[in-house]
């Protein structure tokens, strides 16, 4: 019972080590911000791409960041005193006129005492586009990275390279600069 525990805690922790084969034209990272530390993102990722893998693949995550907001509120009443008006109601024959009263009141506003920080998510994404890579046979595959790197806490700005870690072909990866988004081509040499 005990080594059945301690099997499949291992394998457990052996599937989460393994590199995601690219099958899907769409990834979705989720949140890869480290929410308890609340540090700037330094993270790698690793894909294994093989002759099914699409030609080109969006991966979307989410970070976190800090921003300048209100951080303290208060309610603000102002008052609106009681004020009279004469009204007047009838036809060209007679208008009979009376005084009326109308009640003061309070109208109450939201208003901020406070500024600092606060933590806010914004989605992104990065496509990795394989059109200009070495079309590989049904046994080969390849191991590309892609690194995300925040500016800082204070920044949603996110660096994004990418690398071929193991293939039988060289490559070139540059970053699109043409407004094609964020956007990494692997070009075969």
């Amino acid at each position: 019972m005990k080594l059945s525990i301690i099997l499949g805690i291992l394998l457990s922790f052996s599937a989460m080590a393994e590199d995601a084969v690219l099958t899907k034209s769409k990834i979705d990272l989720g949140n890869i911000s480290d929410a308890e530390a609340n540090t700037a993102v330094n993270r790698s990722f690793q894909f294994i791409r093989n002759a099914k893998s699409p030609e080109s693949v969006t991966v979307k995550y989410k970070i976190n960041f800090l921003k300048k907001d209100c951080i303290n509120h208060e309610v603000k009443k102002t008052e609106i005193p009681e004020f009279k008006k004469i009204v007047c109601s009838g036809d060209n024959t007679g208008y009979s006129c009376e005084e009326k009263i109308f009640s003061g009141l309070y109208e109450a506003s939201v208003v901020c005492t406070e500024q600092g920080l606060v933590r806010d998510t914004e989605e992104r994404e990065v496509t990795l586009n394989f059109k200009k890579a070495v079309a590989l046979s049904p046994s080969a595959t390849e191991k590309i990275a892609l690194n995300l790197k925040q500016a800082g806490m204070k920044s949603n700005e996110v660096e994004s390279t990418g690398s071929v870690l193991e293939s039988s072909s060289l490559y070139e990866v540059k970053k699109s600069l043409l407004g094609l988004g964020n956007q990494i081509n692997f070009k075969a040499k």
